[in-house]
């Protein structure tokens, strides 16, 4: 499976708040850099960030890839319903890190500028 196909199942996973699907685009060891949560292991982050989720729609707008082979960002509209009622909608940009020889995310960073 190409890093691309592993993106694009992340995405797809986060929309249908599939927790299983998620973390198997992880590596062990992931972690998670993001503008609402700080730093994260990846398994407290998404366990969190689905209870906190009503409903997210996730539309990919572009991809692009790293001159070392070992990056992908993915330029995503997102649209993020919480529990608490509030609703964000952002243009946001997923940093996705892949170690050698891997086709699994070591670490995300999430870039997103509510609109």
């Amino acid at each position: 499976m190409a890093r691309s196909d592993t993106v694009k199942r992340y995405l797809r996973a986060m929309e249908a708040g599939d927790l299983a699907t998620v973390m198997g685009c992880f590596e062990e060891d992931g972690t998670v850099t993001s503008p609402v949560y700080g730093e994260v292991p990846v398994g407290p982050f998404y366990e969190t960030l689905f209870a906190d989720t009503v409903e997210a729609r996730v539309g990919l707008r572009e991809l692009y890839f790293s001159e070392d082979g070992d990056g992908i960002a993915a330029h995503i509209d997102y649209i993020w319903e919480r529990q608490d009622g509030s609703r964000m909608h952002v243009d946001m940009v997923d940093l996705f890190r892949f170690r050698p020889d891997s086709e699994r995310i070591g670490h995300l960073s999430i870039v997103f500028k509510p609109s």
